[in-house]
């Protein structure tokens, strides 16, 4: 019956190798490695066997912390999360009436205009020929001679 190896006994890999790198010089920019030890650590990285090797070559660098697990979410939870609570949907409507007055005064002025445009429309060639006529009866009508000589 085989036994299970530690971790730290299993043979790194190529891409496990190459996270180690990449960690190694990350910290290197932060300033926690410098150069010289930053090339030894590198070369002891692609010569390592073990992931126990990988390990030891990081453990005095700080690691990011490990994010917690997640826990699947159901269906119900996906659904329930995308739902508007009450309090949101009134903040809605009120936003939408107080943003909406200014749509609604824009509306009445287009109706109004709409409404003196279309008046125009049917009423305009009466208005128009009865301008004519009045302007035409004003230039055929002589003007009466001015009365110089009588005091009122």
């Amino acid at each position: 019956m085989p036994t299970q190896r530690p971790y730290s006994q299993i043979r790194a890999s190529d891409a496990e190798r190459e996270r180690v790198v990449a960690f190694l010089r990350k910290h290197a920019l932060e300033g926690r490695l410098d150069n010289d030890e930053l090339e030894e650590r590198i070369g002891l990285a692609y010569a390592a066997r073990y992931v126990g090797d990988l390990e030891r070559l990081m453990a005095d660098l700080p690691r990011p912390a490990a994010a917690p697990a997640r826990h699947p979410r159901g269906r119900v939870h996906a659904r329930r999360r995308h739902q508007p609570t009450p309090a949101l949907i009134i903040a809605g409507v009120a936003l939408l009436f107080i943003s909406g007055l200014p749509f609604v005064v824009l509306a009445v002025a287009v109706a109004a205009l709409a409404v003196v445009v279309g008046l125009s429309m049917a009423l305009g060639p009466f208005i128009l020929i009865a301008l004519l006529v009045v302007l035409a009866g004003r230039r055929h009508r002589r003007p009466s001679p001015p009365r110089w000589g009588r005091v009122a």
